[in-house]
């Protein structure tokens, strides 16, 4: 299995996850690809993973793909989000789901030496993808973000339950350089739309 290091921590036994650095994941902020392709290959260096999170057409996203690709963006930082026809085509090996997503399921149980994750919102969901095996999950929301005005965050005891299930997780929501040193013992990584390039605002 290919792996950077930002994904080889995701196979190693839990009594190691705390011996190892807090994992780093992008999510692409909406932005034309003229400023979001230059705005990626500026942080890359800064980050272990970039999930494309983009409500573009499927040949909007393969452009984009192709052309970090073909300038050098390192192919095992780039996470796929739900497209599995892109992710076979420029065989990569990393890709993101929705939560409760049967397709991801469906791909880890097909191909297992994939690196596959998931949006988690609760100890239950957590749970499910323990379950089908997934790599980790993206746990939300931790701290209070404009992106969920009026939704308060998860509890303490919301966290601990879900921390209890013993899927690797990373936090995300609300994440800035003040919240980080919050983020409670037992996530692997962290998360953020807009922290690698602005710390001043929230995700």
């Amino acid at each position: 299995m290919r792996l950077s290091r930002s994904f080889s921590i995701l196979c190693w036994r839990p009594f190691l996850l705390e011996e190892r650095p807090l994992l780093r994941i992008a999510i692409t902020p909406d932005k034309p690809a003229d400023e979001l392709l230059p705005s990626l290959f500026q942080i890359e260096n800064d980050i272990d993973g970039v999930i494309l999170r983009l409500e573009w057409t499927e040949d909007q996203l393969y452009s984009l793909i192709h052309d970090l690709l073909n300038t050098g963006f390192n192919p095992d930082k780039l996470i796929i989000h739900s497209h599995v026809g892109l992710l076979r085509h420029f065989n990569l090996t990393h890709i993101h789901f929705r939560q409760g997503d049967g397709a991801a399921y469906q791909l880890k149980a097909a191909q297992p030496h994939l690196s596959i994750s998931m949006a988690v919102h609760s100890a239950e969901a957590c749970a499910e993808a323990r379950q089908h095996q997934l790599d980790y999950g993206l746990y939300s929301h931790l701290f209070p973000t404009p992106s969920k005005p009026g939704l308060a965050p998860k509890s303490d005891e919301e966290m601990n339950a879900a921390l209890a299930v013993g899927l690797p997780l990373i936090a995300l929501g609300g994440i800035t350089h003040e919240t980080l040193p919050l983020i409670p013992q037992g996530f692997i990584g962290y998360a953020g739309i807009r922290l690698f390039e602005n710390s001043n605002v929230q995700e």
